[in-house]
């Protein structure tokens, strides 16, 4: 099951924070090489930690200046996967469908203040009275009193999915909040698919197809799809593992897609620091994708909190998060004083999955460390 949690930062990157400057912009995504020294000691910790394959990169600025891809698509196969492959991101999709509604947000279909009731007027009667009033900033933060988790294959899976998603809103939001919206922190998938049934409401269309028209086309992330990469039974693309007595389990398997908006977008590196870079650059006043204040809405919690937008925040300003569908795990982190972003991301699942990307990460850290420290 779906997903993770933000990734907050470690004490590995003080040493980075005190050498780090601003980089210029180098290589365009789309040029970008694997590195030989950074793919030798990304292949040490996929050799390691034995995992299937491991993709890293490096994000100074606007550009993805170092990118490694090491091991295979799919245990038992010979298939060696490339840079270019596509990769499944979880719950660092949240990011995404956040990006989302500020978008509709700034295009005026919707305001941070919008309330379920508002959006969706149909549902009084259906769900508890609590929920009316929850806003779609709360629902973006986890702050919405809003369940983690509902049976998410429950639904008629021969309906479109936006019917789907619509169907199961008072499943989701049938008993009275836990606690009081506003006033905690509960990781909710739940509380994302019901901000992205909010955007298809207002924009009379499905998340998937908002998705791909008002965020991966003005981004140039002509990658990014949903669901499990690659046509079924081919491994012209990486599959999912499963933990297994001997090791890893190779899958095709995903969540259902009623989940999307919590965590179904697959996409290539190079387009996934695209992402990232938006959100550096606009974490440091610099982005054009939004408008600053937006920026800064997505990436500022509530006082109290350490979580925004999609984004878990530390006190130094830094955005993280993990994402993880079972199969896969991934990993990005912003430091916008640092001018840096790091991804991370395994074909694999489970406790060894994690701690893969945890050393990769690592890994990461210290040769941009280094690449600073030779300025």
């Amino acid at each position: 099951m779906l997903c993770r949690r933000p990734a907050f930062a470690a004490a590995a990157l003080v040493s980075l924070t005190l050498l780090l400057g601003t980089f210029p912009t180098g290589l365009r995504a789309d040029e970008v090489k694997p590195d030989p020294t950074l793919t030798r000691q990304i292949a040490a910790v996929r050799d390691a930690h034995k995992v299937p394959a491991l993709w890293a990169g490096l994000v100074e600025g606007e550009a993805l200046v170092a990118v490694a891809a090491v091991g295979v698509r799919k245990v038992g196969a010979d298939d060696s996967v490339t840079a270019a492959d596509r990769v499944h991101i979880g719950s660092d999709t949240k990011a995404m469908t956040a990006t989302l509604l500020a978008v509709l947000i700034e295009q005026k279909k919707l305001s941070w203040s919008s309330t379920i009731g508002d959006v969706l007027p149909d549902l009084k009667g259906k769900i508890h009275d609590d929920y009316l009033g929850v806003t779609v900033a709360q629902l973006l933060a986890h702050e919405g009193g809003v369940v983690p988790n509902v049976l998410w294959w429950g639904t008629d899976r021969d309906k479109p999915v936006r019917d789907q998603r619509a169907a199961l809103l008072p499943m989701i939001l049938k008993n009275a909040p836990a606690d009081k919206p506003g006033t905690k922190f509960v990781y909710s998938n739940a509380s994302y698919v019901v901000a992205g049934a909010m955007a298809e409401a207002v924009a009379d269309a499905s998340w998937e197809e908002l998705m791909r028209e008002r965020l991966f086309k003005p981004l140039g992330l002509a990658s990014a799809g949903f669901g499990s990469p690659g046509k079924k039974g081919g491994t012209e693309q990486p599959w999912g593992h499963k933990p297994a007595k001997d090791g890893f389990e190779p899958t095709q398997f995903d969540n259902a897609p009623v989940i999307g908006p919590a965590g179904t977008v697959h996409l290539s590196l190079p387009d996934w620091a695209k992402f990232a870079s938006a959100h550096l650059r606009g974490a440091q006043g610099k982005g054009t994708f939004l408008k600053p204040e937006t920026f800064a809405k997505l990436h500022t919690p509530a006082e109290g909190f350490r979580y925004a937008g999609g984004w878990g925040v530390n006190k130094d300003g830094n955005l993280s998060h993990d994402g993880s569908n079972s199969f896969w795990y991934s990993r990005v982190r912003l430091m916008p004083k640092q001018n840096v972003a790091f991804l991370v991301v395994t074909n694999a699942g489970g406790d060894e999955a994690q701690k893969a990307v945890a050393a990769a990460e690592k890994v990461l850290i210290e040769y941009a460390r280094e690449r600073a420290a030779k300025k």
